[in-house]
C-alpha cells in the first residue's frame, strides 16, 4: 500500500536536514576521535622515544668521561717519557762526588793533607782515551805533607801510588812537588782521569728511580 505524507513540504526539508546534520556532526564526531586517539599514540611513542634519546646521552656522556680519563693517562704517559728522557740525558755525564770523596778518603796517607779538591767532567761522558783506558772527567789535587820535616818527597810519591788503587781512577800524575813552610813541609799538586766506573750509572745502586 502506498504511504501518503500528508506534512507539509517545509517540515519534510528541515527533517531530512536536520538528519544529514546529524549524519554530519556523527561523522565528524569520528573524525576528532580517531585524531585524538593518534595523537595520544603518537605522543606516547614521542615519550619514549626522548627517553631511550636521554639513555643515549647519557650513555654519551659516560663514554666521553671515559675517554677523556684516558686520553688524561696518554698525555701522563708522554709526559713521564719526556722527563725519563731528559733525565736520562741529564744523568748521562753524572758522577757520584761521594763515591769519589770516600775513595779519597781511603787511600790517603795518615801524613798527607789535601787543600783542594777539584773534578770536572766531560759532556757526553766516556770520550777520552787515556793510556788504555777511556776517560770522563779528571780530579786535581793540592795539598801537602805533615812530616818529615826535612821535605822529602816520600810521602807524596805514596799519594801517588795509593792514588791509583780505585777503580774510578786512572792514570794518576804528578805535577808539582815542592819544598813548603815549616808547617807544611812539602806542597804538591796531582790529578788522576775519572773512568767509567765512576758514572752514576755504572755503580751498583746508582741508578736514578724513574
Amino acid at each position: 500500500m502506498r504511504q501518503i505524507n500528508l506534512l507539509p513540504r517545509e517540515i519534510v526539508e528541515r527533517r531530512r536536514a536536520r538528519q544529514v546534520t546529524l549524519v554530519m556532526a556523527a561523522g565528524v564526531g569520528g573524525l576528532v576521535a580517531l585524531l585524538l586517539i593518534v595523537t595520544i599514540l603518537q605522543a606516547g611513542r614521542l615519550s619514549g622515544a626522548n627517553a631511550r634519546l636521554e639513555r643515549q646521552n647519557a650513555e654519551n656522556r659516560n663514554l666521553q668521561a671515559q675517554v677523556n680519563q684516558l686520553s688524561r693517562f696518554a698525555e701522563l704517559q708522554r709526559e713521564l717519557a719526556n722527563k725519563q728522557q731528559l733525565l736520562g740525558a741529564l744523568t748521562t755525564s753524572e758522577v757520584r762526588w761521594s763515591v769519589i770523596l770516600s775513595d779519597v778518603a781511603t787511600v790517603i796517607p795518615a801524613d798527607v793533607w789535601l787543600t783542594n779538591f777539584t773534578g770536572s767532567v766531560q759532556a757526553g761522558a766516556g770520550g777520552t782515551t787515556t793510556g788504555a783506558a777511556t776517560t770522563t772527567g779528571s780530579v786535581t789535587f793540592s795539598g801537602c805533607t805533615l812530616i818529615p820535616e826535612d821535605g822529602t818527597h816520600l810521602e807524596v810519591a805514596k799519594w801517588l801510588v795509593r792514588i791509583g788503587i780505585p777503580k774510578e781512577f786512572v792514570a794518576p800524575y804528578l805535577s808539582l812537588s815542592s819544598k813548603g813552610a815549616p808547617a807544611c813541609p812539602v806542597n804538591f799538586a796531582s790529578s788522576v782521569g775519572l773512568t767509567d766506573a765512576s758514572l752514576r750509572k755504572n755503580q751498583r745502586g746508582g741508578e736514578r728511580a724513574t
